[in-house]
């Protein structure tokens, strides 16, 4: 399968995206479609199906729709929709004299459809319990929320995907919202000395998905204060340790983590206070709630701002939120927990975005270890936990290398725990399966420790 060399904000992506659609159009069907055999279908295109809503790349959306289709009628749907684009582009295009090639205010009509009070209540309901309640959710709830989710923006969005001319489902509701970040990359000519924009609208549409499409209603989405967090009654005063719990990617839908945990932990006696962080952008703790990449410093202020009452201050996170979690760990006066964090996000196949650029990632590496150095050198007790996976390992192999100049005595602060009997990267919820995890946090959050 062809895909794009291009990243969104190249001069060439859109032209690129576009010719995808004329050659599906115009591919001979008796030799490129086998069906059941999947012609020509990359790994990597797996990710429309899981993190569809972070695409700009309409045309190969269609390319793997069709090259997917279990049925003639799915692979005919596949070409009627990318005929569908060539003549709204076509049509685009000839009314703004070859300017624009799609309709202005399109990107802001489907932004507030998906911003509207009734969303949210409809959100709202789909929720069955607070996510802060319970460490982690059962992937088969997550992937029935997600459906639901998913029903409602594209009912939402109908009138739309009858103005572009798509099919009122899953693929069609993909390729118009891929449509829209297209158009709404602002170029860059110096691919590498900027990091990758939208316009406004495109920046407002991105925010609106980030906030349909995850499992919190708090306000903001993003943060989440619990005070004395699982006990039922205590002093009305703040206590003198603020734990910050980050949050992964989850089952492809975002939510507040290690809550029941957390809860199990809190005592009378020296209680201990949960600022909830999460990342419902998917991005690694790097886009912001206005859909920029302004994100690590709209983080960064608001743990600043929230730690400066406490005396101690710990982060814990698992997978994406165990990267946010060495991310600040600069701001930490105590302990780090990073469950198999990423460390290098440009080999890692967790991150779908298309806006997660080379320099974006790069970024986020510096950042990373950059801040876990400084942790260590004021004190602070990093605990990497991580399982036998290969990438898991590479990248806490990564992250001690990288870390290997620092004096040999601060050196121990990082400490790498290897749990041989798990052999995939969801190490935090192996440990929860055997009765561990209650444990592993509170020797390495509460007493600094690996015991």
């Amino acid at each position: 399968m062809v895909t794009s060399e291009f990243e969104p904000n190249h001069p060439y992506f859109f032209q690129r995206q576009l010719e995808l659609c004329h050659r599906i159009v115009t591919e001979d069907s008796t030799t490129a479609y086998l069906l059941g055999d999947k012609v020509g279908v990359h790994p990597e295109r797996h990710r429309f199906v899981e993190h569809s809503r972070c695409t700009a790349r309409f045309g190969e959306v269609l390319l793997h729709a069709r090259d997917h289709a279990s049925s003639n009628d799915e692979y005919n749907l596949a070409i009627y929709n990318a005929q569908s684009l060539v003549d709204y582009i076509d049509k685009s295009l000839d009314k703004s004299n070859n300017t624009v090639p799609v309709r202005c205010g399109l990107a802001d009509d489907i932004a507030r459809c998906l911003s509207t009070r009734s969303m949210y209540q409809f959100r709202k309901r789909q929720l069955e319990c607070d996510a802060s309640d319970s460490d982690f959710t059962p992937e088969q709830f997550d992937l029935e929320l997600m459906g639901r989710l998913y029903y409602s923006a594209i009912s939402r969005t109908e009138p739309y995907l009858r103005e572009v001319g798509l099919t009122v489902d899953h693929t069609g509701f993909t390729a118009l919202l891929a449509l829209c970040r297209a158009s709404s990359a602002i170029t860059l000519t110096k691919q590498h000395c900027s990091l990758p924009m939208l316009s406004e609208p495109g920046a407002k549409l991105d925010a609106a998905l980030s906030n349909h499409f995850n499992a919190i209603t708090v306000a903001g989405r993003r943060f989440f204060f619990s005070h004395h967090h699982g006990l039922e009654c205590g002093p009305k005063t703040r206590g003198k340790h603020l734990v910050f719990a980050f949050s992964s990617l989850g089952n492809g839908i975002v939510r507040h983590e290690f809550g029941g945990s957390l809860a199990k932990l809190n005592n009378q006696d020296e209680p201990f206070d949960v600022l909830f962080v999460a990342d419902p952008a998917q991005s690694w703790y790097q886009k912001d709630d206005t859909g920029c990449f302004g994100g690590f410093v709209q983080y960064e202020r608001r743990i600043k701002a929230a730690s400066k009452p406490y005396k101690r201050v710990s982060l814990i996170g698992d997978s994406m939120g165990g990267s946010g979690a060495l991310l600040f760990s600069h701001l930490a006066t105590e302990s780090v927990v990073a469950f198999s964090p990423q460390i290098d996000l440009t080999r890692d196949n967790h991150v779908s975005r298309d806006d997660m650029t080379l320099l974006v990632k790069e970024k986020f590496q510096t950042h990373l270890v950059e801040h876990a150095k400084e942790a260590i050198q004021k004190g602070v007790r990093l605990f990497v936990h991580r399982g036998r996976e290969s990438s898991d390992t590479k990248h806490t192999d990564q992250l001690m290398n990288r870390l290997a100049s620092i004096d040999p005595l601060e050196s121990e602060r990082l400490q790498i725990i290897e749990h041989s009997d798990c052999d995939h990267h969801q190490i935090a919820i192996h440990l929860k399966q055997r009765g561990q995890l209650l444990d592993v946090i509170s020797n390495c959050l509460m007493f600094n420790a690996v015991m």
